[in-house]
């Protein structure tokens, strides 16, 4: 059963909250950090995917090595602690469902981390540049592409992308409120990361991250846009915002039948910092 599930996540949720209204400019710098981690892992993804996508023997294999190692960026988000927009909708959902949080503080913690995430993603890409990573035509070409088909995708197809991306996160967050196993959360984050990323899905902060790279790009062509960038964001974050509240909202069905019968100190406490 999923009750003491719902418990966890609802006390995440307000404790989350009272982090935001008590300390602002802190969870602000969190909201950052998780921006940055994305931009971190899109870097090694298509550093180790690059190579083996120019090369016709290990084409094949390149998507299966990018998921792998974007897998970095939620490793760090959730174990050196940050908060990410897409994870923070799925906890925000449950505790507004089981009303530890109230509608309107939760829709502003997820803008406030919206906007730190992409603050975040935005200077780790521009860095990135600055350190001359995006000069190697085989790295830089596969980021530029990779922007380019993103970019050009139908609006709809980027919303169902992004519903589809958010609902293998949030799944992560919850997994990782009900394990108490560290291999076994670290394995879970990993599995998930990697089946949305070789998948194919839309992940709005991990775009934000890589767009700035490919338009900073000594490689970049002419799809490359603003026009293209909010073309992109714009469904996968509202994809992502339905994706992450759809699983929240199941998984509260699922165990709010009795969660509030639980006694929370036989629940033992779990971290805070999810994704």
């Amino acid at each position: 059963m999923e009750q003491s599930g719902v418990f966890e996540v609802s006390e995440i949720a307000k404790k989350k909250m009272i982090n935001f209204k008590n300390e602002p400019l802190r969870f602000f710098m969190y909201s950052m950090m998780a921006g940055v981690f994305c931009g971190l892992g899109m870097i090694l993804a298509y550093s180790a995917g690059g190579s083996l996508a120019n090369n016709e023997s290990t084409v094949g294999f390149a998507k299966i090595i990018f998921g792998i190692s974007f897998a970095l960026s939620f490793t760090l988000i959730v174990y050196a602690g940050s908060e990410l927009f897409t994870g923070n909708v799925g906890v925000m959902t449950i505790g507004i469902l089981n009303r530890s949080v109230t509608v309107k503080d939760g829709i502003k913690l997820a803008c406030f981390v919206y906007f730190g995430n992409f603050l975040g993603a935005t200077i780790i890409a521009l860095l990135i540049g600055a350190g001359g990573l995006l000069e190697n035509p085989e790295i830089a070409n596969y980021i530029v592409s990779s922007s380019a088909t993103k970019m050009q995708l139908p609006i709809m197809h980027s919303f169902v992308r992004g519903i589809l991306c958010n609902m293998m996160v949030v799944l992560a967050t919850w997994c990782c409120a009900k394990l108490k196993s560290e291999p076994a959360k670290m394995m879970i984050l990993v599995w998930c990361v990697y089946g949305f990323c070789t998948s194919g899905f839309e992940h709005s902060i991990a775009n934000m991250a890589l767009f700035v790279m490919s338009s900073i790009s000594p490689f970049a062509t002419p799809e490359i846009s603003i026009a293209g960038y909010l073309s992109n964001i714009i469904p996968v974050t509202l994809g992502n915002i339905v994706g992450g509240g759809a699983i929240g909202a199941v998984y509260y069905y699922l165990g709010s039948g009795s969660a509030s019968i639980i006694e929370p100190s036989k629940i033992q406490r779990l971290k805070t910092d999810y994704l």
